[in-house]
């Protein structure tokens, strides 16, 4: 079973996705982007990935983080 903190983290890792997803095709008007940006976009999707997570860590957002929140909070 995950962790609460593992839980988070997928949830972010998830919405960083979803947001990247939805940001490329906002780009295209709502449509399917062409071949060369959407493989450039699945491409680059890693790298967003891994940066988001350098940068949370760097900055500790998940340290100590339930102190004031729960998981209903995140609901």
């Amino acid at each position: 079973m995950l962790s609460q903190r593992s839980k988070i983290i997928l949830h972010d890792l998830l919405a960083i996705t979803g947001a990247w997803c939805i940001a490329m095709v906002a780009r295209f008007n709502f449509a399917i982007p062409p071949e060369p940006y959407l493989s450039a976009a699945l491409g680059a999707l890693p790298v967003v990935l891994v940066g988001q997570a350098i940068v949370a860590r760097h900055f500790g957002l998940y340290k100590g983080m339930w102190r004031f929140a729960s998981i209903p909070d995140l609901w």
